[in-house]
């Protein structure tokens, strides 16, 4: 398993177990109880990417490089739309450009 799958489930399970965690080291705020859903949810999908890609070949790297731009491209219109949701989803869309670019290598 590489470090990246490693921090990808890290980060998931953080998600799941603790969303308030990093949204608040984030933001400086609570997450509105809509949001820790939100948050659950997409460390679900981190966790389950995570495990998916550890041992997965090439091609599967680069299918979950584009799983990852399609979710930072509804971030970043989220970050656009919202004022409330700039600041995290802009973060957010970070992190997932972040984990795009380390899979498509």
């Amino acid at each position: 398993m590489k470090a990246l799958e490693v921090i990808r489930i890290m980060v998931g399970l953080c998600q799941l177990v603790r969303p308030q965690l990093l949204y608040g080291a984030a933001t400086g705020s609570q997450p509105p109880p809509g949001a820790v859903v939100v948050l659950r949810v997409l460390g679900a999908r981190h966790f389950v990417q995570g495990l998916l890609l550890a041992r997965a070949g090439r091609t599967w790297h680069r299918c979950g490089a584009l799983v990852d731009l399609a979710h930072a491209a509804t971030m970043v219109a989220l970050a656009c739309g919202d004022r409330r949701w700039r600041k995290p989803a802009a973060l957010d869309a970070a992190l997932a450009s972040a984990f795009a670019a380390m899979e498509a290598r």
